[in-house]
C-alpha cells in the first residue's frame, strides 16, 4: 500500500512537470499578454520560460517527481522522512536559482509529509494483507487436499 501511495504521488508530479515543461517550451505570448503590455519588451514576448531561466525550470519540475519515486524503491520510514528533507532543501535551493518555479517543490511537500507521517500505519497494514492472503491461500490448498 505504501508503495503505491508513493507511486501516485510522483506520477501526479511527473504528470504536472512534464505538462509544465512543455508549456515552458512555447513562447511566452503563447500563455500571457505580454503582447498588449506596452512596457513589456517584444524580444522577451517571443522567448520561453526555458529560454530566460534555462534548465533550472527544468530541474525544479523534474526533481520532485524523482525524489516521490525514491520511497516506491526503498519503502522504508527513513528514506520517506529523508525525501521530506530532500523536497524542502531543494524548494529553498530551486527558489534561489529560478524563482517562482521553486513552488512546485513545496505543494509536493505537503502530501510527502503527510505520507511520511502515515509510512507505519500503511506498511502494518502492507504486513497484515500479505499474511491474510497467505493464510488465506493456505486454507484453500488444505481444502483442495482435503484436509
Amino acid at each position: 500500500m505504501i508503495r503505491v501511495a508513493w507511486s501516485l504521488l510522483a506520477l501526479a508530479v511527473g504528470g504536472f512537470a512534464m505538462t509544465a515543461t512543455y508549456l515552458a517550451s512555447w513562447p511566452q505570448s503563447q500563455f500571457t499578454s505580454c503582447e498588449i503590455d506596452p512596457a513589456y519588451d517584444p524580444v522577451a514576448c517571443s522567448e520561453s520560460l526555458i529560454d530566460r531561466g534555462g534548465a533550472g525550470y527544468v530541474e525544479a519540475l523534474l526533481v520532485p517527481a524523482v525524489l516521490c519515486a525514491v520511497p516506491v524503491v526503498v519503502p522504508r520510514r527513513s528514506v520517506a522522512w529523508a525525501t521530506v528533507g530532500t523536497l524542502v532543501v531543494a524548494a529553498v535551493v530551486a527558489f534561489v536559482r529560478v524563482g517562482g518555479v521553486a513552488m512546485m517543490l513545496v505543494p509536493t511537500a505537503v502530501p510527502a509529509t503527510v505520507l511520511a507521517g502515515f509510512h507505519r500505519r500503511l506498511a502494518e497494514r502492507d504486513a497484515t494483507t500479505s499474511v491474510s492472503a497467505q493464510s488465506f491461500l493456505e486454507r484453500v490448498h488444505q481444502q483442495q487436499r482435503g484436509e
